[in-house]
């Protein structure tokens, strides 16, 4: 095996290293010029996003500042409605999602990656993230799905806390668990994956399990609940309100009065249809390079194709973040008031269709203030 640094590839390791580096079970990677213009962009993804979800939570901040100095607040609250409580989580993850992105710089910076405290700490970081906005996002969609097919909105705080607190306990216990027992001298579990640090080739199972798994599943959670949605928004499919098992199809109601309707329903589903964006890429592209282990091959994905999904999904947080602020949900954490003292009704579904002729006017006044909330109907 040739172990001499190829001329002009930017390489700046050692010799010692870089023939190190060429073992497939080493724990250190040698990065390339190309390699670090590739991780240049990760970074700057994952920071657009830092930087986005940051704003979001100097918002929240302002806001429950400006709110708790108001003399004419009787009783305030937090967290409203179960939405607060979702997003927050949805947001506080991104967070770490983007922070482990920003941590390629270091990498950048020394021109190479290896195995270490820093390297374990960026593992953890982005499992951490990563998975609790795949979980997150895929509560928001059954959520929806709840509130709109059953016609029974969750509006407990206490239950939602209860189940966005468990989800983060199971991940937290999954990402100690995997570091622990895998914990020894050489082991490497948290080690270049080849260009950021993650868990390991030879720990397949931990991957799978502590990370694609709920990603997978917020797909399939996110596809099966949006089709049936999707429809129902554009009138194919009524719901019998006495059943909420019972429905039947029918041609597309295109009349004026469903259009605040099928806004309400279609915004809270903008949030898995964008992690639906963003993840489908990087899964496509690491489930190739799993066939490729499995089959006894090193992973020969396209360093261009890793990058360019790795970047796709780094920026999930600065679209989670530009839909909140372009709907502006007028509740709880994202409003200077509480929905009491807009003299707003704190959980109004909205209407059937067979009312909407009976509302009139009246749909285009609640619309304003029900953009970004989990619908019921």
């Amino acid at each position: 095996m040739d172990t001499a640094i190829p001329t002009r590839s930017g390489i700046i390791c050692t010799p010692e290293e870089y023939a190190a580096s060429l073992n497939s079970s080493s724990l250190i990677r040698c990065l390339t010029r190309a390699d670090s213009i590739g991780l240049t962009i990760t970074s700057q993804a994952g920071l657009l996003s830092l930087v986005a979800v940051l704003y979001v939570f100097i918002i929240i901040i302002r806001n429950a500042i400006y709110r708790s100095r108001r003399r004419s607040m009787r009783k305030w609250h937090i967290f409203q409605e179960p939405m607060d409580i979702l997003m927050l989580s949805l947001f506080i993850a991104d967070a770490l999602q983007a922070i482990g992105a920003v941590m390629d710089l270091k990498w950048i910076g020394t021109g190479q990656v290896e195995a270490g405290q820093f390297c374990s700490a960026q593992g953890i970081i982005q499992q951490l993230g990563e998975v609790n906005v795949a979980i997150t996002t895929g509560i928001i969609a059954l959520y929806t799905f709840i509130g709109v097919w059953m016609g029974r909105g969750i509006r407990s705080n206490k239950i939602t806390g209860a189940v966005v607190g468990a989800a983060w306990f199971l991940v937290a216990l999954l990402t100690l668990l995997g570091a622990v027992l895998n914990r020894g001298s050489g082991k490497g579990y948290e080690r270049p994956t080849p260009y950021w640090c993650w868990i390991g080739e030879p720990y397949l199972k931990w991957r799978i399990f502590g990370e694609y798994m709920w990603f997978w599943m917020t797909l399939l959670v996110s596809i099966a609940t949006y089709i049936p949605l999707y429809l129902w928004s554009r009138g194919n499919i009524n719901f019998d309100n006495a059943s909420w098992w019972k429905f039947t199809i029918q041609r597309a109601d295109h009349s004026e009065g469903l259009r605040g309707i099928r806004r309400r329903s279609l915004i809270m589903l903008l949030y898995p249809g964008i992690y639906c964006c963003v993840i489908l890429p990087v899964s496509v592209v690491r489930w190739i390079g799993f066939v490729q282990e499995r089959g006894g091959h090193s992973d020969h994905v396209p360093p261009a194709a890793s990058f360019a999904s790795v970047a796709i999904f780094g920026l999930s947080g600065a679209c989670n973040a530009i839909l909140l602020l372009t709907t502006r949900p007028e509740a709880g954490l994202f409003s200077r008031l509480n929905r009491d003292d807009m003299g707003l009704a704190p959980a109004s579904p909205p209407l059937q269709p067979k009312e909407f002729a009976a509302s009139g006017s009246n749909i285009n006044a609640d619309e304003e203030h029900e953009l970004g909330r989990l619908p019921s109907r």
